[in-house]
């Protein structure tokens, strides 16, 4: 699930023309937190998906499918 949900939000992220850094800063979510979207052990909360989707402006649903 981690990968699918780093692959979209890289995806989202080419999309807008952003960086990382940009998604950290309009999320409110930390660059560890990001740089470990994909991580099977430290993968997000449910919190940080709906920051990060608020942030790119999806529904959380665009990060999981």
């Amino acid at each position: 699930m981690g990968m699918l949900i780093k692959s979209n939000v890289d995806k989202l992220l080419e999309s807008k023309g952003w960086t990382l850094y940009r998604l950290s800063k309009e999320s409110k979510v930390s660059m560890t937190v990001i740089y470990n979207l994909g991580s099977r052990e430290h993968g997000p909360t449910a919190e940080t998906l709906i920051k990060i989707a608020d942030a790119l402006g999806v529904k959380v649903d665009a990060l999981l499918r």
